[in-house]
């Protein structure tokens, strides 16, 4: 196994298995991958859930903390950025960078299921590129968990990878195991139903390896 197959898993593997101290690597990884745009992607995505000054935002299996750090910049000092992710040393890392540009962002480790914040807590909820590590029953337990923490009229936005696009990104190692469809647009809308979400709509991401759906609570 190649140092990106590590990076990125198998896909075998469980997605609450601990990762190794050598997880550093992963940035770099990251950066080849999307070109060195990993920042212009998540700042799209930001942009895709609306959110605003003041909200409370949660990105959940928030990787090394990148995109929250940059949700930061937008809900500012009155709102509130948390990652949750479980990888131990995923958080590690992203804590370090909080710290280093005084960041009062939150990270912790926990998993989709089990989110440790009360009903009724956030504005908005991401996963990005984090859906399809998750088996079936992780999906249904997440979404109702994400549910759960979001505030009434509270959205719910889910990027991932499109492997009918092929690219750099879907052509990694550990997602060639991959269905050949666009499972955001084409499932997800079904799974966002059943756990409540209403007004779901899809649509290409501006990153164009991915694409979106985007659910909002009653």
């Amino acid at each position: 196994m190649n140092l990106i197959e590590k990076l990125h898993g198998s896909g075998h593997s469980h997605p609450h298995q601990n990762v190794p101290a050598w997880i550093r690597f992963y940035d770099p990884i990251v950066q080849f991958a999307t070109v060195g745009r990993v920042k212009k992607m998540h700042r799209a995505t930001l942009h895709l859930a609306q959110l605003r000054p003041g909200d409370k935002v949660l990105d959940i299996g928030c990787g090394t903390g990148i995109l929250v750090l940059e949700a930061e910049k937008i809900v500012g000092s009155n709102g509130t950025a948390v990652g949750l992710d479980v990888t131990p040393a995923m958080i590690a890392q992203a804590r370090q960078k909080a710290a280093k540009v005084n960041s009062r962002a939150t990270f912790d480790v926990a998993a989709i299921e089990a989110i440790p914040y009360p009903d009724a807590f956030f504005d908005v909820a991401i996963s990005s590129a984090m859906l399809h590590h998750l088996n079936e029953t992780q999906k249904e337990q997440g979404l109702a968990e994400l549910f759960r923490v979001l505030k009434p009229h509270g959205r719910l936005i889910i990027v991932d990878l499109n492997p009918a696009r092929r690219s750099l990104v879907t052509s990694l190692p550990g997602h060639r195991q991959m269905a050949r469809q666009d499972t955001v647009r084409d499932q997800v809308p079904e799974w966002l139903q059943a756990a409540g979400f209403h007004h779901i709509k899809t649509g290409e991401h501006p990153f164009k390896q991915l694409s979106y759906a985007i659910g909002e609570k009653a």
